[in-house]
């Protein structure tokens, strides 16, 4: 996101607003943010937006194994 916005000159608070289709962003100002997210191929990480969110989806298993 922070190239987009880089790119477009907004910020990156602002390229989140588009991503997410909420309010706070003119037409225009959409259509340069999804324009140059195009041109610059981006794409969402969702493991990224998972972990920001505080929830990976994983579950970790520490097993210990003990011979005798």
């Amino acid at each position: 996101m922070a190239d987009v916005a880089k790119r477009v000159g907004v910020s990156r608070a602002l390229v989140s607003l588009v991503f997410r289709n909420q309010p706070g962003a003119g037409e225009e100002t959409r259509r340069r943010v999804l324009r140059a997210a195009d041109e610059l191929g981006y794409r969402p990480d969702s493991a990224a937006r998972l972990l920001a969110r505080g929830r990976s989806r994983t579950i970790g298993v520490v097993l210990t194994v003990h011979q005798t």
